[in-house]
């Protein structure tokens, strides 16, 4: 059952994220549109892979959306790798009770690991579905 929902997370990856060589001629509603796709399969993804009954998924859910807002202002706004990566982990630190208090250890651990699996499929998606774009000629300066 895990492989096919995996299967089709990739899948639907695949269809919902369109990589683009020139990102800034997307429009805002555009990239706001793909944001939402992926945060949609990213709580399907989650949810599956943390098994969350409806109690569970009510007290998780505003934690991490919470978390993961404070962690997309670390990424968006620190350049320097190693200060991003210490302050990625101190938030990770400040929520994990809470978080412990909703799912248990266990579960806390499957949480950060359901999370880099899926950027990976992400990833993935994402390069599969730029090697199947066309070639396009090169531009060249004069010519």
């Amino acid at each position: 059952m895990k492989k096919i929902f995996l299967i089709l997370a990739l899948s639907s990856c695949a269809f919902f994220v369109k990589a683009q060589d020139d990102q800034t001629t997307q429009t805002p509603a555009v990239t706001d549109q793909r944001e939402q796709d992926i945060e949609a399969l990213k709580v399907a993804f989650l949810s599956k892979q943390l098994d969350l009954t409806p109690e569970e998924a009510q007290q998780f859910w505003p934690v991490y959306n919470q978390y993961a807002i404070e962690l997309k202002q670390i990424i968006k706004s620190d350049p320097d790798v190693l200060d991003r990566d210490e302050r990625v982990l101190n938030v990770r630190k400040k929520y994990k009770d809470q978080f412990v208090k909703i799912l248990g250890a266990d579960r806390l651990n499957r949480l950060f690991e359901a999370e880099g699996r899926f950027h990976q499929l992400l990833i993935r998606a994402m390069r599969r579905q730029q090697e199947n774009r066309p070639l396009r000629p090169l531009r060249r300066g004069g010519d």
